[in-house]
């Protein structure tokens, strides 16, 4: 698709080189998802901003910006009432640490190396035939068969089960980002009144009309500008109300 746009617009493609390819493209993102491995988390913000999407720009402005210093505020004494109080992680992620240690004492685990961590745990299924799974496990590279080790920078339960069979504390390969101490810094700016208009320095830029041609129809269903991709094309099949069949 990015060699079709070259030769369609060579301009649109040059500006598209211009920014890096993890900013944009997960293929290129390193993997540090944390669990995140589409890009609907961005489309949280438009059931935020319900409510004020047809408020005029200036009122829009207003209101997210008093929204996200609310946000702030809230996550910032949340996140200092718990170091206060003497916990390092988040009750949601302690929660997912405890789960992972018990499943992990149901668990065989087989080590092949103390220094790099290599072992193979045994995981009894609990479906139908009690079928044996094997999932290799490395420490030193922070990694697992399971695939949640790499894709939540956690300790899953199979990590959990080599880190007791070696004696090893499972907290170390917790990834960083989830202390609290670090939450803090993500909310530890601060947002400043934007006071009085009578006081605001004066404009003395360009002045913009709006173009009565793009204003919104007050009728009718408004006609959606959002980019179609693979998920959006879902078959719907006909079945038939007597037999279920197509």
């Amino acid at each position: 698709m990015l060699n079709s746009l070259r030769q369609k617009n060579s301009r649109a493609a040059t500006w598209l080189d211009q920014i890096p390819k993890e900013k944009w493209s997960q293929a290129y993102d390193g993997g540090r998802r944390y669990g995140h491995m589409t890009t609907n988390l961005a489309e949280c913000i438009n059931g935020v901003l319900k409510g004020s999407r047809a408020l005029p720009i200036t009122a829009l402005v207003r209101a997210t910006y008093y929204r996200l210093n609310e946000w702030f505020n809230e996550h910032r004494n949340e996140a200092s009432n718990m170091v206060m109080a003497g916990h390092v992680y988040c009750e949601e992620l302690t929660k997912v640490i405890k789960e992972n240690q018990r499943k992990s004492t149901c668990q065989l685990v087989r080590n092949f190396s103390r220094e790099t961590g290599v072992s193979e745990v045994e995981v009894v299924s609990r479906s139908a035939g009690r079928q044996v799974r094997l999932y290799t496990v490395k420490l030193a590279e922070n990694w697992c068969d399971c695939g949640e080790f790499q894709s939540l920078r956690l300790p899953c339960s199979h990590a959990i089960a080599t880190c007791a069979s070696l004696n090893l504390d499972c907290s170390q390969f917790i990834s960083t980002i989830y202390r609290l101490d670090n939450l803090q810094k993500v909310y530890g700016y601060e947002f400043q009144p934007l006071g009085n208009e009578e006081y605001w320095p004066p404009y003395s830029g360009s002045a913009f009309i709006p173009n009565p041609i793009m204003r919104r129809k007050r009728s009718g269903r408004l006609k959606t500008s959002r980019i179609h991709n693979e998920m959006d094309d879902v078959e719907t099949l006909k079945k038939c109300g007597w037999c279920r069949t197509e």
